[in-house]
């Protein structure tokens, strides 16, 4: 069965094509030994990545797929550093693709273009094809930049549907492989959860639902040590109880949550979990014994049967080693040419930094002097202003004075009373 593992948005692009390419985290020496081991080998263009097969939709080259969708949210002016793609992380069981068969690397990853060229046609998207982990399961990292190369707006869906939509898709493009489906899961829903799932309000219940249908959608879990320990990562402790099993988890409100398995659903009880846990190991012990017996037998008969194919396809693969070569070289040229002009800019940028910084300063410094200015034009304006008032001030006592001093002087008639005259 192909399983939706994982759907997640992420904030940043550069960090969730970076870990499907896988660069700067190449394979675990576990996984190169291991491929060593059964002869087998990286690509020569992904020698030291993570990724084992790389694919991509609407020209997307995985290699290079940050500066393209940087490019699409830069021409549409949707350049905020959050919520920037889509994660879709699609799981493959041995029974299906053989992680030992490089054909079947190759499969998985055409399978995953196919999921994203039919859930996003007029999105960009990276898929990324690994096979590290304890099992070596095949599976892909399917990267979709969230701009629309239609309209230029953000893909705007709600989780649930996203969910929904990516496993219905997912379900059919198994159904063609003629691999098994995963039978719906049956719930059990009280009035009051009915009641907020209608009203699109946050569910404890259906919350401990998705962490448990999280773990049972991996194909590796086919043991309830292996299902206790991935559920304890994912917050949630599970404990069996006599004819029960129960879950406890701290909800999205911050409170201790409780709840039996057939409280949830028939899915969920002790019998039914077990159940499907141990015809899910018995189904990947018979079928490592089947491809342990028939593989070397197949792989013969399939290395007889195309050896003509191959043969009459020897020039035209000749002529696509040619082109490949060709289009490799002329990507070498293109990022060596990037290179030169990106370092041809960088001074051109750092002078208009500096440029930039110097402009800021003056400005500064004309905004002080001009404020120095403004501050000395005041003070004048007050000072000649003080000076004419005292000096109004000083002309109005002179004049007071004055005016007192002609008050207090006598007029000459005043001095000369009538009286006697001088004595005979």
């Amino acid at each position: 069965m192909a399983t939706i593992a994982k759907v997640s948005n992420a904030a940043s692009a550069t960090f969730a094509l970076g870990y499907g390419l896988g660069e700067k985290t190449p394979l675990h020496h576990d996984t190169k030994s291991w491929l060593a081991d059964h002869d087998l080998a990286q690509p020569a263009e992904l020698e030291n990545c993570r990724a084992v097969v790389v694919g991509g939709t609407n020209g997307i080259d995985p290699l290079i797929a940050n500066e393209q969708f940087r490019a699409v949210r830069q021409l549409f002016h949707q350049t905020q550093k959050r919520n920037q793609v889509l994660r879709i992380t699609q799981s493959f069981a041995d029974n299906e693709l053989d992680p030992l068969n490089h054909l079947d690397w190759q499969k998985a990853n055409d399978l995953g273009v196919q999921l994203a060229k039919k859930l996003y046609p007029d999105y960009q998207s990276a898929v990324y094809t690994h096979l590290d982990g304890a099992n070596h399961h095949l599976h892909n990292h399917i990267i979709v930049n969230k701009v629309s190369l239609t309209t230029g707006k953000k893909l705007d869906e709600k989780r649930g549907q996203t969910v929904s939509r990516v496993r219905t898709t997912n379900d059919e493009l198994a159904r063609a492989q003629g691999w098994h489906i995963l039978t719906p899961v049956r719930e059990h829903q009280s009035q009051t959860e009915q009641d907020l799932t209608q009203a699109q309000k946050y569910s404890y219940m259906a919350d401990l639902r998705h962490r448990i249908d999280g773990v049972m959608q991996d194909p590796t879990v086919s043991s309830y040590e292996a299902f206790s320990a991935r559920l304890s990562s994912n917050g949630v402790n599970v404990a069996l109880r006599g004819q029960n099993i129960s879950y406890a988890f701290l909800d999205a409100n911050q409170k201790q949550r409780r709840a039996r398995g057939a409280r949830l659903g028939t899915d969920y009880d002790k019998e039914a979990l077990l159940n499907e846990l141990a015809r899910r190991e018995q189904q990947t012990q018979k079928q490592t014994e089947i491809s342990n017996d028939q593989r070397p037998l197949t792989a013969d008969r399939e290395i007889e049967q195309r050896k003509p194919a191959l043969e009459s396809r020897k020039p035209g693969l000749d002529r696509l080693a040619v082109a490949t070569g060709r289009a490799q070289r002329n990507q070498s040229d293109t990022k060596h040419r990037f290179d030169r002009f990106r370092k041809a800019v960088r001074p051109l940028t750092n002078g208009l930094q500096h440029f930039k910084d110097g402009l800021r300063a003056f400005t500064k410094r004309a905004r002080e002097l001009l404020d120095l200015r403004a501050s000395r034009l005041n003070f004048a304006q007050k000072f000649q202003a003080d000076l004419a008032r005292k000096k109004q001030a000083q002309q109005q006592q002179l004049q007071h004075d004055l005016s007192q001093r002609t008050r207090q002087t006598p007029s000459p008639r005043q001095n000369n009373k009538p009286g006697r005259g001088p004595h005979r």
